[in-house]
This record gives C-alpha cells, sequence and structure tokens, in this order.
C-alpha cells in the first residue's frame, strides 16, 4: 500500500483510551490480564506496514496505550520502517518480532516470504476465541492461505466505495449518484458530468487502479495458486477492465497527447478529486475520506454492482494481525490479539474512522461518531451487504498488481488494446515469477 494513504488503523485513538473504557473485553476470558500480578514483565515487539511515517508515539496512540492498560506487565515495543531499509533489511540486521500487523495484500509478500508464519489453531482453542464474529470471508481468506490452519486474526476491514463531489452535479444539473446503481448508470452519470467548463476541465470517474483490481467484484484471480502461470487473460478480468477502459475514453487527452501518468495513480487521482475539486467521482477504499478537506462537499455511494453478478459488493481487503513463529511469548501475544479484536477495542476504533472487521452491527453503527468531517454522510454504502468471495492470492501477487497496473495505463491511454496489453503483462509477469522462485 502506499504510505500517501493511511489503511486502517492510522488514526490516533489516544482520547479514547482515557478512564471511559468498559471493565472487560468481549472476546472471552483475557487469560493475561487476570494474572498480571503474577506474570513477569516482558517486551513484545510490534511491525506494522502500511505506515511508514509512524513513529512510537502513533504506534502507542493506536494501540500501545490500550495493551498497556490491559497488560501492565507487558510493555510493547514498535518498530518504526526506516525509509532506507526494508523489513528483509530490519532482519538481517538481527531484529526479532513478536506480533505483526499486515493487510492481506502484505501478508504473502512479509509474513509467508519471511517465514514467520505461526498457526494459531492450538491457541484459539485453549483461549476460546469465537471465530463467529468475525465477517466470515476474512476467516474464509486466512483459512485458504493457511492451508486449513489460521495464521492471524482479523483486526480491520476496508473496501472500495463511490465518493463523489456534490458541488460538480449540482453546478451541472445532475443527479448524484446513490446505493445499488449498475456500472452501466454511473458511466451514463459520469457521461454528464465530463465537461469542460469556461477553461476548467471536470472528469466524470476515475479509479485507483491498484486497488480497484485487488478487490475486483469478479474476484478473478491474477495467479493460478495451482500452476503459478498468470491469470490475466480469464474472462472475468477481461470485462473488469473493458468496464473501467470506457470511464477512461470519456476523458479527452490533452492537446491530443496521451492521458499523463496522474490518472493512473492514487495520489494525483486523490488531488484531482479534494485538492482541485475537478473529479466528480473516485473510487477508493473508504478510509481515503480521513484525508479530505473540510470545505469539500462530498458524500459517499456504494460501489455500483454488474448486471451478470447481481447487487453485490467488491471483495473486502481486511488488515490481519499476526504471530511470529519467532516470538518466546506465545500465548501473552495471543492475549493481545484477542484483546485488540474485542468489541471493546473494535468500538473506539471504529469511532476514529477505521473499519471493523467484526459482524457486530452495533459496531458498524458508531463508524467515525468522533470525526466530524463525516457528520451527515452516507455510512451504510462503505458496508455492503454481501462481498465478494476472496480471489485466490500467491507469494507474487505483489509482482502480479505492478504488471497490471502498468497494463490499464497502457490501455487508459489508448495506447494498447486490452488483449495486447494483457498479453505482454502476462508474459513479462511469468518471467517475474520464474526470476523470483530462486530466492526462495
Amino acid at each position: 500500500m502506499k504510505s500517501w494513504i493511511r489503511l486502517s488503523g492510522t488514526i490516533a485513538i489516544a482520547a479514547s483510551l482515557s478512564g471511559s473504557l468498559l471493565a472487560g473485553c468481549s472476546t472471552g476470558k483475557q487469560q493475561g490480564a487476570a494474572e498480571t500480578g503474577k506474570k513477569q514483565p516482558i517486551e513484545l515487539v510490534f511491525y506494522q506496514t502500511g505506515n511508514a511515517d509512524w513513529k512510537e508515539e502513533d504506534f502507542m496512540k493506536n494501540y500501545g496505550d490500550y495493551i498497556k492498560q490491559k497488560f501492565p506487565y507487558i510493555t510493547p515495543k514498535f518498530v518504526p520502517v526506516p525509509a532506507s531499509k526494508s523489513m528483509e533489511g530490519l532482519i538481517s540486521g538481527g531484529q526479532q518480532f513478536d506480533i505483526l500487523i499486515f493487510s492481506i495484500g502484505h501478508t504473502h509478500l512479509n509474513l509467508l516470504r519471511n517465514d514467520f508464519q505461526y498457526d494459531l489453531t492450538d491457541l484459539i482453542k485453549k483461549k476460546n476465541v469465537d471465530l463467529n464474529r468475525f465477517e466470515p470471508f476474512t476467516i474464509q481468506q486466512q483459512k485458504e492461505i493457511a492451508g486449513g490452519g489460521i495464521y492471524g486474526l482479523p483486526l480491520s476491514n476496508t473496501s472500495p466505495v463511490i465518493m463523489y463531489n456534490k458541488d460538480i452535479f449540482d453546478k451541472f444539473g445532475v443527479p448524484y449518484p446513490k446505493d445499488g446503481m449498475t456500472w452501466d448508470e454511473i458511466y451514463n452519470l459520469a457521461k454528464q458530468v465530463t465537461r469542460n467548463d469556461n477553461g476548467t476541465q471536470y472528469y466524470g470517474f476515475l479509479a485507483s487502479p491498484e486497488h480497484f483490481l485487488k478487490t475486483n467484484q469478479f474476484s478473478a484471480p491474477f495467479i493460478d495458486p495451482k500452476t503459478l502461470k498468470p491469470a490475466f487473460d480469464n474472462p472475468k478480468m477481461m470485462t473488469f477492465l473493458d468496464n473501467l477502459k470506457r470511464f477512461y475514453q470519456l476523458i479527452p487527452p490533452p492537446d491530443g497527447k496521451p492521458l499523463a501518468g496522474g490518472f493512473f495513480a492514487s495520489t494525483a487521482q486523490s488531488n484531482m478529486f479534494a485538492k482541485d475539486k475537478t473529479l466528480a467521482m473516485w473510487s477508493h477504499f473508504s478510509n481515503a475520506a480521513l484525508n479530505f478537506p473540510e470545505d469539500l462537499n462530498w458524500d459517499y455511494a456504494a460501489m455500483p454492482y454488474f448486471k451478470e453478478l447481481g447487487a453485490g459488493g467488491p471483495q473486502a481487503y481486511p488488515g490481519y494481525i499476526y504471530i511470529s513463529k519467532t516470538s518466546k511469548y506465545k500465548d501473552d501475544a495471543m492475549d493481545v490479539l484477542q484483546a485488540l479484536t474485542s468489541d471493546e477495542f473494535q468500538t473506539i476504533r471504529s469511532k476514529t474512522g477505521v473499519e471493523s472487521a467484526l459482524k457486530n452491527p452495533d459496531i458498524k453503527k458508531t463508524f467515525a461518531q468522533d470525526l466530524p468531517k463525516y457528520k451527515g454522510k452516507n455510512i451504510n454504502a462503505i458496508f455492503p451487504q454481501t462481498y465478494a468471495a476472496p480471489a485466490p492470492l500467491t507469494e507474487y501477487n505483489d509482482l502480479a498488481w505492478k504488471r497490471l497496473n502498468t497494463a490499464v495505463g497502457d490501455i487508459g491511454r489508448g495506447q494498447k488494446d486490452i488483449v495486447t496489453a494483457v498479453r505482454e503483462a502476462s508474459e513479462l509477469l511469468a518471467k517475474d515469477i520464474e526470476a523470483e522462485k530462486p530466492k526462495k
């Protein structure tokens, strides 16, 4: 995940971690907390991707203060990621980790590739962890990755949604997008607001390609998990790409030149929507709104659906919390995992704009209650009634995403047709995978 936008869990929750905390968590007995007086002090080392700018105080506000309150004998230590050093660089330098926090997109890249995975099945039984509390797809995804086991507990969730600028729609007298629309209906709205007005070009719809593709509603894989061959050319993915292409075709090329790279990059799209205010509709994860300026007149609409699929949401993009196989304190670490996935803590996070991976509807109702900019917003749009099934993942998906992103740019600029762009991307990905295999 690009560091320009913060994933779930990056909003400070220190104000909520005062004496107002409820007395107990709702995930079953907290083994470590009850025995605090008998425990010897220990240190648990945490590592998290997706927050390259985090410092120790950021981690403490988001997680550490809560952990200290629940388990005074535990000292949480956060290892920031310096810009000059990767996780592998930290490991080679002798750094040890106890608890790891990764989005699903980083799980293969950082957890499995570095051989940190540890099956929690026995600890889940020992601690009476109720997996039925979580959204089913989050557990299904873990079991698929772990071959029937489970490496991590769902810590957060997010999925794409449409954010739209009300002022642009008002300016041109076009009705707002709403929940339950088809992609054809969204396309018709995009056509109506893609205009040049007194020298200012307005654009109808853009989507962050990386996030859009990862959560595609067809659950189309990027790589065949059995053969490890590229799967870009499967019919479902081709349909998904064709749908995206038509939105780029609405955009007039500047002076007859191909579209600039910014039309295919999250940062530039964010600026077009929130800063320049020239983009009418933007699809990204819902927490992109955390960075919106206060004067932006915006709202949410649910992701549209494909007629052939029927009403239903995209895939989700959960964040998970893992225990490293190298940890000497797995039992204590599991107590921490229970605390951070409790109803209590998940409610605190939800109020700060972090989507919970729990099914509890009461927690979902608290979403962003502490953030004034969300007042009156269509919060229901970010919680699909049904999510698309998780597509199969492999340890090479990060290579696949990069190749397909490039292909989307070529397609969107009109430089290559879909068949050619996908074929070439597949050929390059096959070479990438072969080059990566010896490193395992």
